[in-house]
Order: C-alpha cells, then structure tokens, then sequence
C-alpha cells in the first residue's frame, strides 16, 4: 500500500467519498470549538513579524472612484463570497465584484438566495466576503456582508458590508478598491471581454478567462418571473464559483457579470448579465446606509438558526441551489478514525485535528478568535475515534491543518493537502500516528 507520512501521524478510515460538490464546508463542522494548540513564540525582530490584512480604512462619507483601471486594479476589487446556510455555516462560495469603496459589493442573486423561491440561504441574508489582497494567495476573510438589494429573474444583488470578522460594525469609513462600471455603451458581437473571480477549477487564487462576445440570448433564472433577460454570451470558459464576478471589457471596465456557463462535447460558452440590468438595484443600494458611514446603526440580525428536518428524516439547514454556472449545496461526507500513540498504540483521547480556512498561516492566527479560522475540525472521544466532516474541496484544496494532542507533539503545517492522504488503492487514508513529547 503507497503510504503518505507525516512527523506527527492520525489513524484515518474513509467512511464515504460520494458525490461531493466543490462547494466550501461548514466551519467547524462538530460545533465546538477545540482549545487553540499553544501559539508559536513572536519573532524577536519586528520586521519578521506577519503582515496584518486588515482592509484600509479612512474616516470619509463619499465613495472613491477609480479612473484607468487596470487589471490588477480589477483583481484587487475582485471577492470571494463565502454563502452560509441558515446555520451560518459555510456550504458554498461565489465571486462578486466591489462597486463602491464604502463597502457595496455586485454579484448574482443564486450566490446569496434560491432563484425558484425567492428566499435568501438564511433569515439575514448574509454572507462572508473574503478580501484579494494578492493574486498569487487565497482571499482573506474579513467582512461579513448583507443583501440590500436583488432579483432573482436577473440573477442579481447588491450587498452592503456591515460588520467586519469580530460581528462589529467597521469603526471608520471603508476605503475600499473598486471596479469601473460601464453602463454607457452596449456590448457588441466580437468584442474581447475578460471574467475575473473565484473559479471552482482554478484553485483557491482569483483566475481569469478571456474570449470575445459570441451572441446574445434572452434567459430568466426564475420561473416566476413573467420577464426574461439580456444574456450575453462569451467563448471564456468558466465555472462554478465564478458566478457573480466580473466581466471587464478591455479598457479594464466591468461591463456585466457572470452569472453561468454551457458546456457540450469539449465546448464551452459563458453566460453573463449586462451591466445596465443592474443600475436599479446599484442606485437603490446607494441610498441604503452603509455601518461605519453616515451614521449607520449597526445592523440587527435573527442570527443562525438551527437546522430543520423534513418529512423524510433528513436534515436541511440550507436552501442553496445552482442555476447554470453557480453554487450547489455542498456535499459533506465523513472521514473517520483513531487517533493513538505511536510508542503504546493507545487511544488518545481529546486529540484535535484542525483545518485552516483557505489563506490563512498559523503564524497569522489570532488565538483570542480562534474559531473565526477554522474550515472544519474534530476532536477524539475516549476511545480515540473522530469524524471530520469535509467536502471534496476541503480535501482537495492546499491549507493548514494542525493535530495536536496534550503532551504529545503538535504537528501545525501550513500547506497540506489531504487529498494527498488517501491511498486510492485501497480505498482508505493512510495509518498516522501521534509522536508523544519526550
């Protein structure tokens, strides 16, 4: 059997691998929070210190514009938003564009809510937004955000960011980078068009894809819509997760948004609203206060709620769909085993396995919160035995993942792919153990 080890190892058994969607997970899938291994020593030299990725902030009203853009400017204004279920917990994620500094952010309706009944994935309409801070790393997340305005026959919304990780408002005025809208002269067969987002095949880094506008249809993406809508279609490929980013033209200028894709036999066409299909709900958006401007009162929110059971027994706690190019809920399997000590072979009980959201290092860990860094973990009962819940991106996607034990040594590796754990010859993950501290 080809085995896969590490210093510090964990006794693992694929329970079931089936149809998993390449949507993100919950975060911290058992519930509990697990206690924090101990933070690594600061480095004597301050200039060794880790960059902080808090977002510029100045203490002003008005939204920034930005005039010739290029198109790092447009992947700077470029996020990840993570969809979260009526639990809050993350089952998806989507790409939206920033359209005002102070926080107002453009993508597609299926991204935040169900297209067929209108209704948001939780009783707030929130999501998380992670910030592209640079192109060569995963986004960072730093905000939440809430839907002011959208329509679910135009795949559109408009979010505004009302809190930042901690759930309190921004103390000043964002300063956010943004993209430029041109909304003045219409697409045209030919043209060259680029989409910028999140693709669900490209990684966890912001991608691009270029072609020209192929041609034109009239699609709505809600059956109770009485109306249909201006598609544009392009010969870029793209995927799921890049629903709700945008489409610039080549003067770096978003001209519409992704909102789904067609493929046949090798062939492949994007889907995408033009801008102008947008300007009601930017300019409504626009009057809505925004926290930490104007004298915007914190935003009051049902919070999570707990999960339902349907007729049939199975637990439902999100309504999230997929409409052409977009998210799917994702599908969470389990992964099992024991955790023991490599000298004895006894159970361990209480051991942690951890997975770091995608971006982040432990050296960037803030102990006091931790939980807000954790995609998913589990801890071992008393006879050693653990489930972790994933998703085929969590086990496909490069990350950190910590196991540590009290009185054992703590393995805390920043870039591991689990994947790479699996021996797919026989169908299970490799046996790892726990070295104990001398």
């Amino acid at each position: 059997m080809k085995m896969y080890r590490m210093t510090v190892i964990v006794a693992i058994v694929l329970c079931s691998l089936t149809g998993c969607g390449l949507l993100n997970a919950v975060s911290n899938s058992t519930g509990n929070t697990p206690a924090a291994p101990e933070a690594p020593a600061a480095p004597a030299d301050p200039a060794t210190q880790p960059v902080t990725n808090e977002a510029p902030v100045a203490a002003k009203d008005e939204p920034t514009t930005n005039a010739n853009m290029s198109l790092n400017d447009v992947i700077d204004a470029t996020v990840r938003i993570g969809m979260l279920d009526t639990a809050w917990q993350e089952v998806g994620h989507g790409s939206g564009s920033i359209i005002d500094s102070r926080g107002l952010i453009l993508t597609n309706f299926h991204v935040i809510g169900d297209n067929e009944s209108g209704q948001y994935y939780n009783a707030d309409g929130i999501s998380y937004i992670y910030v592209t801070l640079d192109p060569r790393d995963p986004p960072k997340l730093q905000f939440i955000a809430q839907v002011v305005d959208a329509d679910a026959g135009r795949d559109l919304a408009v979010l505004r960011i009302i809190a930042t990780t901690n759930g309190e408002p921004p103390a000043d005025c964002l300063s956010l980078p943004t993209v430029t809208l041109n909304n003045d002269v219409e697409v045209e067969i030919g043209q060259k068009v680029t989409s910028v987002g999140y693709s669900g095949v490209g990684g966890n880094t912001v991608s691009i894809a270029s072609g020209q506008v192929v041609g034109f249809e009239q699609i709505t993406m809600s059956s109770s819509s009485t109306r249909s809508f201006e598609a544009i279609k392009y010969d870029a490929s793209d995927s799921r997760g890049s629903s709700g980013g945008p489409i610039i033209n080549e003067a770096n200028e978003q001209v519409a948004v992704v909102f789904a894709g067609w493929s046949d036999q090798g062939d492949s066409l994007g889907y995408a609203r033009p801008i102008t299909l947008a300007e009601d709900l930017i300019s409504s958006a626009k009057l809505v206060r925004i926290p930490g401007c104007n004298g915007a009162d914190a935003a009051k929110l049902v919070g999570p709620q707990a999960a339902q059971t349907t007729d049939n027994g199975n637990t439902n706690n999100s309504t999230a769909g997929n409409t052409g190019g977009g998210q799917q809920k994702a599908e969470v399997f389990e992964v099992s085993g024991y955790v023991y000590d490599r000298n004895t072979n006894e159970a361990i009980a209480n051991a942690s396995i951890v997975m770091l959201k995608p971006g982040y290092r432990w050296d960037e860990v803030d102990y006091d919160r931790y939980a807000e860094y954790i995609w998913t973990s589990a801890q071992t009962d008393a006879n050693g035995l653990y489930v972790l819940k994933v998703t085929e991106e969590m086990v496909s996607t490069r990350t950190g993942v910590g196991f540590y034990a009290d009185g054992y040594k703590a393995y805390l590796s920043d870039e591991e792919l689990m994947i790479e754990f699996y021996d797919k010859d026989k169908n299970q993950w490799v046996d790892l153990s726990f070295e104990p501290q001398p």
